[in-house]
């Protein structure tokens, strides 16, 4: 083989062997069982994507080469309801599946269907079962091939671009729930999904680019074939370390049950009980002062105020006009600013002080609150406070 046969065989065992290492470390976690077997499935199923590549060094029967292929596009229109399914238990607030995932299995099915036709012909064509005449075979031949390539080039193509943006729109319908329930969400929001995704859309248009590139352009050669290897493995390696220690970030403690996400239509919670739950959420801020505790959620407020997190929930969006974390935001920010104004700490002692749980998420938190960086608001404070005292003098 050339160097550059070498290189590419390097790096698809590499890009297999990461995830099958990270399948079996799934399937030994105790906690999140349905969580780690379904990512499991996924590690496989990227594994098989690099097969043929990885094996290019052995030799093959020719009956054997079609085989794989099928069983390689079975992997490659299982990858992603399989990633999705993934995050989707992981963005759940219980362990239940989607009710609706038959239509998941569309593409997978059609896979499985023209690997059994390949295997199917290949045991007739070899031992000539049914005495079926060489044009029939021929014309088998030519259907299958007609519905990989349409697996290959329109339905593999087509699904990989559908699942990145539902992967898309779930990741953003969980960045918004989080709020509803936490107070501090910059550890539980999954960035490293989002960078997965941008790599398989990314890749996924160029690809398309290179396609459309092809035809009209028939000396065009497309992406280098490294690209495809090297993207691969750096993805399996972003999952299988991020996703072995990813746990679901909306499911509560064992000992209280989950928030509905039902609007109050039906709600038994009259107008002076909202009031009275409203005052005693802002004393449990300002009083009591929980919002100092990094990690507060909905559930440990209910617990400390006596209230259900229903009705919290309830009087939250509908009395406040606020959404949990901004709730709790806008006193971790008061707080701030007293201090910013009154003492030289640094901003991060600052923010940490407050409760927030970086300087990053307390500088978002606090221009979007202000309007101005806690350092420009600092400033103006001063500013403003020397101004007086010559006003004074």
């Amino acid at each position: 083989m050339e160097t550059s046969q070498h290189l590419l065989v390097l790096i698809s065992t590499m890009a297999m062997t990461v995830p099958l290492f990270a399948a079996l470390c799934c399937l030994v976690q105790d906690s999140n069982q349905t969580l780690f077997r379904v990512l499991a499935a996924f590690f496989v199923a990227a594994a098989i994507t690099e097969l043929p590549t990885a094996l290019h060094f052995i030799s093959f029967s020719p009956a054997t080469v079609p085989l794989m292929d099928g069983l390689w596009a079975l992997a490659m229109a299982s990858v992603m309801p399989l990633i999705w399914l993934y995050v989707w238990i992981l963005t759940a607030e219980d362990d239940a599946l989607p009710r609706r995932f038959l239509p998941h299995l569309l593409v997978p099915g059609g896979a499985i269907l023209t690997l059994l036709a390949i295997a199917i012909y290949q045991v007739i064509s070899e031992f000539r079962i049914f005495g079926l005449a060489e044009d029939r075979l021929t014309g088998a031949a030519q259907a299958i091939n007609l519905s990989y390539w349409f697996l290959e080039y329109i339905a593999i193509r087509l699904q990989w671009g559908i699942y990145i943006l539902l992967i898309y729109i779930r990741l953003v319908a969980y960045r918004s729930r989080l709020k509803d329930l936490f107070a501090s969400t910059e550890k539980k929001e999954l960035r490293w999904i989002t960078v997965v995704i941008g790599i398989g859309a990314s890749y996924w248009i160029l690809s398309l680019i290179s396609s459309l590139l092809s035809y009209a352009m028939p000396g065009y050669g497309g992406l280098p074939t490294i690209v495809h290897y090297v993207l691969n493995l750096i993805v399996q390696t972003i999952v299988a370390v991020w996703g072995l220690r990813q746990r679901p970030g909306l499911q509560p403690e064992s000992d209280v049950q989950p928030v509905s996400r039902q609007r109050y239509a039906n709600s038994a919670l009259t107008n002076e009980d909202a009031d009275r739950i409203a005052a005693k959420l802002r004393k449990a801020m300002a009083s009591d002062t929980l919002y100092l505790d990094p990690n507060l959620s909905l559930w440990a407020l209910a617990r400390h105020t006596g209230v259900s997190e229903n009705y919290i929930s309830q009087v939250l969006n509908e009395e406040v006009g606020q959404n949990f974390f901004d709730f709790v935001n806008g006193y971790r920010i008061e707080a701030a600013k007293t201090r910013l104004s009154e003492s030289d700490e640094t901003i991060l002692a600052i923010a940490l002080e407050a409760g927030f749980n970086s300087r990053s998420s307390f500088y978002t938190a606090f221009k979007k609150v202000t309007g101005q960086t806690p350092t420009a608001y600092r400033k103006a404070e001063t500013g403003s406070e020397r101004l007086s005292s010559n006003l004074s003098v």
